[in-house]
């Protein structure tokens, strides 16, 4: 979660229509408009947990899975510190995003949570929560607010001296790029701290570093220019402390 320095637009923009020429691309600009901010006061009854739905930049980092292309999967997870001594209650996450190459809407959106390995998400053990097909209010835009159902139960604690870290991940349940479009996840350019996002890539279509492919490395390493970050905030309930 490292601030995202802006170079200039030609320098960083991959659209959607890169995955259309093959490149593997795993980035997008909004065109034509502001970014989506989900920014909103805590649900009634609720805390803020943590907060980095701020910032709005015209940049996302898809992360979606496809119906028809399966294989194109794609994954972006930015990471989040629980204190010591403390227990969150996650009750809903919200998100900035918005559609790339088509007008959406998802039709249905997977919640992740990761534990962390030195510095990644870690992918050897899976997430460590999974909350599949969740219908979040947004989804005619992209920027969702996404209530967790009593099925979908989120507890994490924060041990040791410095806490413990996680990693989400908010994926769109999208058809394919012809029909749907992508789902950009917005990039965060204020909040800094922490590590900066990563992107875990399916395959099916080359991109430029194969270390990408089925693993999770940071956005950084992966499109060799930027460090990013991604537009979320965390509601719940926090016991301890």
């Amino acid at each position: 979660m490292k601030m995202l320095c802006l170079a200039s637009a030609t320098m960083l923009a991959l659209t959607a229509t890169a995955y259309a020429a093959g490149t593997g691309a795993m980035s997008s600009m909004r065109a034509g408009s502001a970014a989506q901010h989900g920014v909103h006061v805590p649900p009634p009854g609720l805390s803020t947990l943590y907060d980095q739905n701020v910032g709005d930049s015209i940049y996302g980092w898809y992360s979606q899975t496809l119906s028809a292309n399966p294989e194109e999967d794609e994954y972006i997870a930015d990471d989040f510190v629980v204190p010591a001594g403390h227990r969150w209650a996650i009750k809903e996450v919200d998100v900035s995003g918005y559609y790339a190459g088509g007008n959406g809407p998802a039709s249905y959106v997977n919640l992740l949570f990761w534990t962390d390995d030195a510095g990644l998400p870690s992918k050897k053990k899976g997430p460590a929560i999974k909350c599949d097909n969740l219908t979040p209010q947004g989804l005619d835009t992209g920027a969702f607010q996404i209530k967790l159902p009593k099925s979908c139960k989120v507890a994490l604690a924060g041990s040791g001296k410095s806490g413990t870290v996680y990693w989400l991940t908010v994926q769109a349940n999208m058809e394919s790029l012809a029909t749907s479009g992508y789902w950009s996840w917005e990039g965060n350019n204020n909040v800094a701290g922490n590590q900066g996002a990563s992107w875990y890539y399916g395959g099916g279509l080359p991109v430029q570093d194969p270390k990408c492919l089925k693993r999770f490395e940071t956005i950084q390493d992966c499109n060799g220019r930027v460090e990013a970050d991604v537009a979320f905030a965390l509601f719940g309930k926090d016991s301890g402390g």
